[in-house]
């Protein structure tokens, strides 16, 4: 597998609304969707997104401490790598609009993940 660079820092919080205005207000960083309640993505960097995981929310437990996740062009292949070099996976293949991400254990137990993410624009429907 190719890694293209960092796409995604996943951040798991116990309040969302302090930890998104840390990082809007403090940081400048933008916040590109998210619900307000459990789950933010902000802008970091062209193509660098950060997500805060609040209390509730599917990732929260995941990106405790926080998560980094690797761009490849196929998720799919890079599984396929990672099970070829027996690295434990962490549950299957995840998809949100154009997204996908697959978590799996590195060194130390750590949790890291590969991710395909989709073509400008993505933003617009979310």
């Amino acid at each position: 597998m190719k890694i293209k660079g960092f796409s995604w820092v996943g951040v798991g919080v116990q309040a969302l609304e302090p930890a998104v205005a840390f990082f809007t207000e403090v940081l400048g960083l933008e916040v590109l969707a998210g619900d307000g309640k459990s789950v933010a993505i902000l802008s970091v960097a062209d193509g660098q997104l950060l997500e805060i995981f609040g209390p509730g929310s599917r990732g929260q437990k995941l990106t405790s401490p926080p998560a980094i996740a690797f761009e490849v062009e196929d998720v799919a292949a890079a599984k396929q790598e990672l099970l070829s070099h027996d690295v434990e996976l962490i549950g299957d293949i995840g998809s949100w609009n154009g997204f996908e991400w697959l978590y799996f254990r590195g060194p130390e137990g750590r949790i890291f993940l590969v991710k395909q993410t989709p073509p400008a624009g993505w933003e617009k429907h979310a």
